[in-house]
This record gives C-alpha cells, sequence and structure tokens, in this order.
C-alpha cells in the first residue's frame, strides 16, 4: 500500500506531543512491513523532502497550524499526481486532510482520534466555578442564544468537520471512541478502536524490577489540570502523616491554572507547606534524566481527570514500576488486567490508601511490574499493531474502492 500521514508535529524539527510519536513509530513499523509511507509535517524553519527509517518525509515551513492546512493541499497534490496514494491518514485535531478530502473525495481518508480541542478545553477549565458557568450562559441568553459554558459548536470546529469527511475513524482507546460517537453522533459502523504501537526503548527494559526499601512515588507528565494535579496534591497531603519517610517527584513543565489565576507549580506549593522534605518539583527533563527517574522510581501515579492513550503509562509500566492510573480514559485499559491499580482521580481519600497500600508492599509493587511489563511486550508490539493496521487500512480501501 501507498499510505500517506499528515501531522503538523513530527521529530525532530516539532516534537512536543504525542501525535508525533506515534506517527514517528507507526510510520516507521509500516515501512519496515515494506508499505511505502510518505509523512506531510510542518517545521519551523525549513521546506525539505528527505528520506529518514526508510519514510519519505515532507517538512513544510509553517509558523501554525492554520499555515500548515493552507499550504498543504497543492503540495501534497504535486506528489499524488506523481505517484497517487492507496489512503491518507490525519489526526482529527486541526483538520489537516479536510481540503485534500474535498479535493480528492474517492481517495480514502482515515481519521485518527487524539484529543479534539473541546475535550482539552472542558479539562483545562474543569474546576472553572459555577459562578464563571452562570456568567457565560447569561452572557449568551442577553445575545439571543442558549449556550452553555463548554459548549462546542460542531459546525465551526474542524476538528469535527474532518471527522465528518473521513471514510473510517479510528480511536486509540474505547472511551475516547465511546466519547465522540455520543458529542458528534459518529456512525458506528465507521469507528474502530485500535491501540497506538508502542516499542519501548531498551533502556526501559533494562531497569531491574526488585524488592526496594525506598519510598518514590513519582508523577511525569505536564503539571495541569487534567493531569490530576490537585487531585494528587491532596492525596500527598492525605500519605505524608502516614508514611513520614516517602518522596513525591513531580517531573513536567509547569503551566497556569486558570481557576485559581495562577501557575501550577505555585498552586502546589501553597496547598503543601510544611511538607517541603517529602515533595520535590522536578520540572520539564530530557528523556534521558526521565528514564534514570524511573529507575529510582518505586510507584507510579498517573491521576488524570481524563485522558486518551499516555505514552506515560505505557512507559512506567516498561520500566517495571507499579502504575496507579486513572479510570477514565484510555490508562484503564492499559492497567486492566492486573497490570496496575486503577483508581478514580476525583476519589481522593480512596487514591491516598492505593499509594498507602503499595508504600507497605514492596513485593505486590515488584508482582505489578512484572506483569506491567509483559502486557505492554504482548500488547502493543509492532508485529501485532502493524497487522492489524494493515488490515484496517485495507479494508478500508476495499470499502471505498
Amino acid at each position: 500500500m501507498r499510505i500517506a500521514f499528515f501531522t503538523y508535529e513530527y521529530p525532530p524539527d516539532i516534537a512536543q506531543g504525542g501525535i508525533a510519536t506515534y506517527v514517528k513509530q507507526v510510520a516507521r513499523l509500516l515501512a519496515e512491513r515494506e508499505h511505502d509511507v510518505e509523512v506531510f509535517c510542518a517545521s519551523p524553519y525549513r521546506t525539505v523532502s528527505i528520506r529518514e527509517d526508510n519514510v519519505l518525509v515532507h517538512r513544510l515551513q509553517s509558523d501554525g497550524p492554520a499555515t500548515f492546512n493552507r499550504i498543504l493541499p497543492d503540495f501534497f497534490a504535486g506528489i499524488h499526481s506523481q505517484k497517487a496514494f492507496d489512503i491518507i491518514e490525519s489526526p482529527e485535531i486541526h483538520g489537516h486532510a479536510y481540503l485534500i478530502k474535498q479535493q480528492f473525495p474517492s481517495l480514502p481518508l482515515v481519521v485518527k482520534f487524539h484529543m479534539p480541542v473541546f475535550i482539552q478545553m472542558r479539562l483545562i477549565n474543569f474546576y472553572t466555578s459555577r459562578i464563571v458557568k452562570l456568567r457565560y450562559f447569561l452572557g449568551a441568553l442577553r445575545r439571543g442564544r442558549i449556550r452553555f459554558y463548554g459548549y462546542n459548536d460542531h459546525n465551526n470546529d474542524i476538528d469535527y468537520k474532518v471527522t465528518s469527511v473521513a471514510d473510517a475513524y479510528v480511536s486509540p482507546s474505547r472511551s475516547l471512541g465511546a466519547i465522540l460517537q455520543k458529542e458528534w453522533k459518529l456512525k458506528p459502523e465507521k469507528l474502530t478502536v485500535l491501540p497506538y504501537p508502542f516499542i519501548p526503548p531498551r533502556p526501559l527494559l533494562d531497569i531491574p524490577i526488585t524488592e526496594r526499601k525506598t519510598k518514590v512515588v513519582s508523577f511525569v507528565g505536564k503539571l495541569n489540570v487534567h493531569k490530576g494535579i490537585v487531585a494528587l496534591v491532596e492525596m500527598i497531603r492525605k500519605v505524608v502523616p502516614e508514611h513520614p519517610d516517602v518522596q513525591f517527584r513531580l517531573i513536567g513543565a509547569d503551566s497556569f491554572f486558570p481557576a485559581r489565576n495562577m501557575s501550577m507549580k505555585d498552586y502546589i506549593s501553597s496547598q503543601l507547606q510544611g511538607l517541603e522534605a517529602n515533595y520535590v518539583i522536578k520540572g520539564g527533563l530530557d528523556y534521558e534524566a526521565v528514564l534514570q527517574e524511573l529507575a529510582e522510581t518505586d510507584i507510579c501515579i498517573f491521576p488524570s481527570i481524563w485522558e486518551n492513550f499516555p505514552n506515560v503509562c505505557l512507559e512506567a509500566m516498561s520500566a517495571g514500576r507499579a502504575v496507579i492510573g486513572s479510570k477514565n480514559g484510555g490508562m484503564s485499559e492499559m492497567l486492566e488486567d492486573g497490570a496496575g491499580v486503577i483508581i478514580d482521580p476525583l476519589q481522593v481519600h480512596a487514591g491516598a490508601k492505593a499509594i498507602s497500600v503499595l508504600l507497605d508492599n514492596p513485593a505486590r509493587r515488584v508482582a505489578l511490574g512484572i506483569k506491567a511489563r509483559l502486557v505492554v511486550l504482548e500488547r502493543y508490539n509492532a508485529d501485532r499493531i502493524g497487522l492489524l493496521l494493515e488490515k484496517h487500512f485495507s479494508n478500508v480501501i476495499t470499502d471505498v474502492c
């Protein structure tokens, strides 16, 4: 098959997001399976076409997704006219393929779900007060409209618009698929749940899984609302009195906390006064430093309010750490069947208890780590996901053509 992937972000030029990681891995995976794969992506400083890992990568100089969407169609049309693609894939976010599908309606389009902007905004504003929400509603009412806070106008949402013209859509998690099917009234027969591939770097698999006397609990991810930092702070306050020798490590870049009009780092510090010996905010670290942190960690906790398919959870599982993860979103699917401990992130007392139980039981931590690593290697490996991707793309091409 001849396959094109569209993505604004792609390493190394723009590599800050999960979409970049996904496209990089899946493009290389399919190329290794002898498919003809090309990636169309953005770059802040260059326009170039170059072969990387047997994948032809077209980087288009762009100052943002809007610019990328504007210049992509003509560039793609030139390549497609020389040697036609069998199928194209685009993320829903930013709607890269929307104009291309209009230009080439018979070209099969798969939209891969990651996290639409409207879900991101709802999560960012999760702790927004009822007063603010009421003011928004009353303001809309004065303009003659009924609009609730967090309302998503699908007709003007490029994420929805590209999905509406897709021949098929793929969700990495059952959770996201169910949300979008309900919100966007999607056709269930077009929806397939298919996890991202995950190929653990060798250094993760080389981390030994052994009983340790230390009590290090690590969070890895951006310090923001939807990652569950507010709840985690409350859990820390409950755990420390029972385990005065515990150390929490918060690893990730700072962000703004809209509901408190302050940075999340400042919020954490304000809430954990007097507990400075029991936590440290490490900030954003490079990948090698994160690997070292995982090696020194006993328990990883990811209490996200909701999350689609967090690679950081798979990284912690690959490292053989005991993982406590949220029941909301794809993380619970990763940790099911005994690969980790699943909690309701808004039930702070239960979350604190889960941490305490594992702190008191090194043998249980080891057992969870062994199971977690095995699940990653068996469930998300390149051969399994590659075969599923091939079958899915082939079926879509057959159905459309």
